[in-house]
């Protein structure tokens, strides 16, 4: 096979180890093994012979031994990716002279040798991982010039020395984790222009000094973990300006002085951990620090407050029989105080009530003197803000609303500066509270959408969070969804045979890419011709990650039942077990609906009935399944089409083992176009197809 271009096995039972030969693969461009049983070691002379080399996984198997060290010698290399193996010994030296790199996972092997000198400067560099394996040395300033980097993950290693104060250059990055490492210094204030940082860790290292005042300067940020190192001084109050934190731990450190009163204001926490320090005085008396964990404050014995594990404060001192005269002054004036307070209050409350009904009138004047930075609105190509929004919406009023969901309404803002953008705004029923569902909602898309980077994924603008009122800013997608372009008078018009093959595609890229190609795999869990945005070209945009879930692979990943009727998979009615074949499911009723023109449901319970309308009429023709609005289609787009249906049914087989992963369905649509069977789509029947993906 000495013209072989693309070798891909993935996501099989494989087992063995790689034969010799494989080296002498002179064309060979990509190789893709993954997740198999593959043993042994990589053959010693692999990627001499191969100068196109550009694509290598071995990921999630289990071979052993050391990197072949001329695996780049065609620098070539762009997408390398090995993690979950059994490796040994140091990096191939070829690597710091591939400069093409653009994608490296190592994460997951008993790598090891000095990382200091393992890497160059790889301008095209955008995601690396390294974590758990054995490497020392110290992180090399260069990396600052990887200035494309989105994702640096060097934890779980024996790396020392200091946090290079170039990594502050990457104004890129979304994920910074030095985690468990033997790091010392102090940590650089230039982090503090990650102003896409997502998620920075740099606990269990041995980092000293003060927190920079510059981390609040992370607007972005949802992860901030600093703990188990030396760090000591007062808590920077400028971190209150992380408005979208999700999860702050400061635990096992020597900070000192106060929790400040102003990390209120941060209701986007959801976790804290400041145990084990030196803190003291009366924690902040938002609801996130009342309801904390009971170990989140342990540890600290100045600390004071209405809390689990804490006392409160006016019995942090008792006074003994000797302090009782200074006691009853101390009651004669706090007494008529008290009253004085109560009145105020009342007269307070009096005034609120009068003025809340101006409060609306006012909202839009708030809006405008309000042009700071907790009103920006994150922009790559330019910035406008919420106030910007509420004009170009005349304060959301129901003319420029496009649509309506579960959660909330959207609407369509043309800006000032031309842009147009969707605005999503969440349902509440009060200002003041917000329900839970909503805010997690909320959360999830933030999460999901902040860290992924896809073609055919909806492009998150920013968000914002302001007087209890929360908005998702999006690309405006001008057809709307897939399900109203389907049914409506486009799909009999425009949506030709050529434009559902062009949907399904990307499609099948959007959930690829979110299981397989993110740090933590994503599963959507709502996928359906709702949440599939078409543009005027009719490339789809998956949208609405609500209730999206990060897979952890060391979790059983159980919980609530989330997705819409119909495209659900069946294994959802007895478990709630979250999984990628969830996806994979509701993916396949996409498919059919949209070559059908209509839901498969009918279809798919006659598939899985023991007495099966198939069985009962096995001449059932695919060419009457399909969508009878359109003509047949023919040539080349008649075998994509039967591909299509053909994979879809192997996508919503009943049992969820039996299901192809997403990132064999891309491959797979991706590279071929060719039918399974040779007869004129006419002769075609249904329960051949099914016969065939039984078998496949």
């Amino acid at each position: 096979m000495a013209s072989l271009v693309t070798l891909d096995l993935n996501t099989n039972q494989l087992y063995g180890e790689l034969p010799e030969n494989i080296s002498g693969l002179s064309n060979l461009n990509s190789i893709s093994l993954f997740t198999n049983n593959f043993s042994g070691v990589i053959p010693a002379d692999f990627g001499k012979y191969s100068p196109f080399l550009s694509y290598v996984s071995f990921s999630n198997n289990s071979f052993t031994g050391e990197l072949p060290t001329e695996l780049c010698s065609g620098f070539a290399l762009e997408d390398f990716t090995v993690n979950g193996n059994n490796f040994t010994g140091s990096l191939p030296a070829c690597l710091r002279n591939c400069s093409k790199l653009n994608r490296v996972r190592l994460d997951g092997n008993h790598f090891t040798g000095n990382i200091s000198h393992a890497f160059g400067v790889h301008p095209d560099l955008d995601f690396i991982t390294l974590s758990g394996n054995q490497f020392i040395g110290q992180i090399s300033p260069a990396w600052g010039e990887c200035k494309n980097l989105s994702n640096l993950q060097l934890d779980r290693n024996r790396i020392s020395g200091e946090i290079p104060a170039e990594l502050g250059n990457l104004t890129r990055l979304a994920v910074l984790s030095l985690d468990s490492n033997e790091l010392t210094g102090k940590i650089p204030p230039e982090l503090g222009k990650l102003g896409m940082l997502f998620k920075l860790n740099l606990s269990n290292n041995h980092l000293t000094g003060e927190i920079p005042q510059s981390i609040g300067n992370l607007t972005k940020l949802n992860y901030l973990e600093l703990s188990n190192n030396s760090l000591i001084g007062d808590i920077p109050e400028d971190l209150r300006n992380c408005d979208k934190l999700l999860s702050l731990n400061l635990s096992h450190n020597n900070l000192s002085g106060r929790i400040p009163e102003s990390f209120s204001s941060m209701i986007s926490l959801r976790f804290i951990d400041f145990s084990y320090n030196e803190l003291t005085g009366q924690i902040p008396s938002s609801s996130i620090f009342r309801n904390a964990s009971e170990n989140a404050f342990v540890g600290n014995s100045g600390l004071c407050g209405d809390a689990a594990g804490l006392i409160p404060c006016n019995q942090a001192s008792r006074p003994g029989k000797s302090t009782w005269p200074k006691k009853k002054v101390l009651i004669s004036i706090i007494v008529p105080l008290c009253g004085l307070l109560l009145l105020a209050g009342i007269i307070a409350c009096l005034f609120i009530h009068c003025s809340k009904t101006k409060h609306h009138d006012e909202e839009s004047k708030i809006s405008k003197r309000h042009d700071n930075s907790d009103s920006l609105i994150w922009e790559r190509e330019g910035k406008f803000t919420f106030g910007d929004i509420v004009k170009a919406t005349d304060d959301f009023s129901e003319k420029y609303c496009i649509g309506k969901g579960g959660f909330g309404s959207v609407y369509k803002a043309e800006l000032l500066t031309g842009q147009v953008v969707a605005v999503k705004k969440f349902h509440i029923s009060d200002t003041s509270d917000i329900s839970l569902t909503n805010l997690q909602s909320f959360e999830n898309e933030i999460r999901v959408l902040t860290e992924v980077r896809h073609r055919h994924i909806i492009k998150l603008h920013g968000f914002c969070s302001r007087r209890g009122r929360m908005f998702l800013i999006y690309e405006y997608v001008e057809r709307g969804s897939l399900g109203k372009v389907l049914y409506g008078l486009e799909g009999e018009v425009e949506l030709d045979w050529a434009a559902r093959v062009k949907i399904v595609k990307g499609v099948a890229h959007a959930i690829a890419y979110l299981h397989h190609d993110c740090s933590l795999p994503i599963v959507h869990r709502d996928v359906s011709l709702n949440n599939i945005l078409l543009e005027s070209e009719f490339e789809p945009r998956l949208s609405d990650f609500g209730t999206a879930r990060l897979l952890n692979p060391d979790s059983s990943n159980w919980t609530m039942v989330a997705g819409s009727y119909g495209y659900m998979a069946p294994e959802l009615a007895f478990t709630m077990r979250v999984t990628d074949k969830c996806d994979v499911y509701s993916f396949g009723v996409v498919t059919l609906e949209v070559m059908m023109g209509q839901h498969p449901g009918e279809l798919l319970n006659s598939l899985s009935s023991s007495k099966t309308s198939v069985s009962e009429n096995p001449d059932l023709l695919l060419k009457d399944v399909l969508d009878q609005r359109l003509l047949p289609p023919t040539g080349q787009l008649a075998e994509e089409v039967v591909f299509i249906v053909n994979v879809a049914l192997a996508c919503t087989r009943n049992n969820p083992e039996a299901r192809p992963s997403m990132r064999f369905v891309a491959q797979e649509l991706a590279a071929r176009s060719q039918a399974y069977l040779s007869e004129p789509l006419g002769m075609i029947t249904i329960s051949r197809l099914t016969s065939l993906e039984k078998h496949d």
